[in-house]
């Protein structure tokens, strides 16, 4: 279990910035799910068992996408070839979120609370325990 908190609390941080990179390149129009979502200061963020369950899917599909881009990464030494090579992995993170059935915004609002909250991150950690 300890391993799956450090890989939640070591990864999060860099499944966030890429994916706040790409909502960028695919911007939403209208209120979504995680704006209806918000919560109001002060208050602990309450998600659904299958929130969680999408957030744990998307998380674990991310979190491969992101080791092959360092895998692939690792020989290439032309900046242009990796900064597309990095495009094209923040938008198949995107996609994932979307398969799993989640927008961008609610994944990263679960993904921050996770940074905050034992609780979220023990129910987080079993999810993706369940899921291996």
């Amino acid at each position: 279990m300890k391993k799956v908190i450090m890989l939640l609390t070591g990864s999060t941080l860099a499944c966030l910035l890429v994916l706040a990179l790409s909502v960028g390149v695919h911007a939403q129009t209208g209120q979504t799910e995680g704006q209806q979502m918000m919560q109001q200061p002060g208050t602990p963020a309450q998600f659904s068992d299958a929130e969680l369950q999408k957030v744990a899917t998307a998380y674990l599909e991310i979190h491969e996408i992101r080791m092959e881009l360092q895998e692939t990464l690792a020989g290439v030494t032309d900046p242009e070839s990796a900064q597309q090579m990095q495009e094209q992995a923040g938008a198949a993170m995107v996609q994932a979120v979307q398969e799993s059935g989640l927008d961008v915004d609610t994944y990263n609002q679960v993904m921050q609370e996770v940074q905050v909250s034992t609780e979220l991150q023990e129910k987080m950690a079993s999810k993706l325990e369940q899921m291996q």
